[in-house]
């Protein structure tokens, strides 16, 4: 796979609590190493609390933010989705992404997330890994 230059690019991280701990801060991270502006969105911004009670910073809520503004958005597991998608805005800006030809991404039940913003309709999915040793 080729390398994607991610200075300059904008990516959206959901977040709900109990999100799985590395779903969410691994990516976040990377993406920020990359030089990606890598932000936090979820229903409403403040705090939110992790499976083992890590907390992240929630800057924007989905309802302030505009899916046009971001060439990404990466949507953890834990039981994070299972929140996610009773949120009609964090919904719409997934679907938003994906219908605009943005790279959309769900860690393990992040898939839920979109399946509520019908992003899998009319299209078959299936289970991407990287092994490693």
């Amino acid at each position: 796979m080729p390398d994607l230059p991610l200075r300059g690019r904008r990516i959206a991280v959901l977040a709900e609590r109990l999100y799985e701990d590395l779903e969410l801060w691994y990516p976040l991270l990377r993406f920020r190493e990359e030089g990606a502006e890598t932000v936090v969105v979820a229903p409403r911004s403040g705090e939110y609390q992790s499976k083992r009670g890590y907390p992240v910073q929630a800057e924007f809520a989905a309802s302030a933010v505009r899916a046009e503004d971001f060439d990404a958005v990466v949507v953890p597991g834990g039981y994070c989705p299972d929140y996610l998608r009773r949120d009609p805005h964090s919904v719409r800006v997934v679907a938003e992404v994906a219908g605009r030809g943005g790279i959309v991404a769900a860690i393990c039940h992040g898939g839920w997330m979109l399946c509520s913003a019908g992003v899998l309709r009319g299209r078959r999915a299936r289970r991407r890994c990287r092994r490693t040793a």
